[in-house]
């Protein structure tokens, strides 16, 4: 008999360490578990302007994110709690921090603040409805704020100067096979900074106490697995700022081969400003990206754009701009993405500062590391 207990002794203690030196589960893990997902990225670049500095602001002219030159910056500290399920109650919750939530809090009217709650919503689904209400990003553009999800490392003229960023209201959805349409209903102001009239409107996005609402109509189908088109409108009529704006965006996708995806972005935006003898404001913009795959770990993208805009507010003329961008990136591990790039804009306008002078041209070259967990 003492045998016996001896062999399962011997047995029970060799398991221990086995036992002992199992894995924890991880956070990611255990929220899982209840279906709840947790990630985030961290971004930092610098960037070199081929123009001296600016004096009086930023040194690089309508950009969104990127204005600074000869500077290290901590772009995105950003991490997405969310519980999403397909059918019945869930919600998303987005904080962002660092140099890029300055932009975005301005834009919502709360200072300038270095940490933005870019989205916070509440879901429910029921069949191919979707009824979502809080903060959310748009349905506009190729690119989005996310730096994680973008093939450049800069933003074009068309995200930061013509398209909505976010939206404080409700939005529902519908799908119908591969198409799904879109509605909504939010606060009166959208961006568009470069281009509002002066003064400024200060509040574009936050609190609103007028009646009038903006308007989100949209449409997007995915005919196969390797192509997309999306078609969505907004209009507000705003008594604060007082300006009346409407924009028609539509964005084609196709992956041409395994290799190369070919975008397409087009934009057309009225604004209205109620103020005598001050014209309408009309922009219209293009924007291409040809992105490669190179290998496994490295790619490329080149984006080419053009805006015209008719009785500029800004410059209260006519005037366009170009951009030509071309990015690398090469992933050194898994979960880690170092890019670089280089950026030139011209305009028909000396509307681009360089030092103490104004010029028809900015470039910049840029590098920018992507860590996601």
């Amino acid at each position: 008999m003492s045998k016996y207990v001896g062999l399962l002794t011997a047995a029970g203690l060799a398991c221990l360490p086995m036992m002992s030196s199992a894995a924890a589960p991880t956070l990611t893990e255990v929220l899982g578990a209840s279906g709840v997902t947790l990630d985030g990225y961290i971004s930092g670049s610098y960037t070199y302007s081929f123009n001296d500095d600016n004096p009086a602001g930023a040194d690089l002219q309508f950009r969104q994110f990127d204005g600074n030159s000869d500077s290290f910056d901590l772009n995105q500290a950003a991490f997405t709690l969310a519980k999403l399920p397909a059918q019945g109650a869930g919600g998303l919750v987005n904080v962002i921090a660092g140099e890029d939530a300055k932009a975005l809090s301005a834009a919502y009217g709360d200072g300038v603040q270095n940490i933005n709650v870019t989205q916070a919503y509440l879901q429910y689904a029921t069949g191919g409805l979707t009824i979502m209400g809080g903060r959310f990003v748009t349905l506009a553009g190729a690119e989005v704020i996310n730096d994680t999800q973008n093939a450049n490392i800069s933003r074009g003229l068309l995200f930061t100067n013509v398209q909505t960023l976010v939206h404080t209201g409700v939005r529902a959805s519908y799908k119908l096979g591969s198409a799904t349409i879109y509605g909504g209903l939010s606060n009166a102001g959208f961006g568009g900074l470069a281009f509002v009239p002066p003064p400024a409107p200060g509040n574009l996005l936050g609190p609103d106490a007028d009646t009038q609402k903006t308007v989100e109509l949209g449409f997007s189908i995915a005919p196969s697995a390797k192509s997309s088109f999306s078609l969505v409108g907004y209009h507000s009529s705003d008594n604060t700022i007082p300006v009346e704006e409407t924009l028609i965006d539509a964005v084609f996708s196709l992956q041409a081969t395994d290799a190369f995806q070919f975008v397409l972005n087009a934009d057309y935006r009225v604004s209205k400003p109620d103020a005598a003898g001050v014209d309408d404001q009309k922009v219209m913009g293009l924007a291409a990206y040809g992105n490669l795959k190179l290998s496994d770990k490295t790619r490329g993208s080149l984006r080419l754009e053009y805006v015209d805009i008719s009785d500029s507010f800004v410059l209260g003329d006519d005037t366009n701009g170009q951009s030509y961008t071309l990015t690398l990136g090469h992933m050194v591990a898994s979960n880690l993405e170092i890019l670089g790039e280089v950026r030139y804009d011209t305009s028909d306008d000396d509307v681009f500062v360089d030092g103490a002078s104004v010029e028809d041209n900015q470039g910049n070259v840029a590098v920018k590391a992507i860590y996601k967990f």
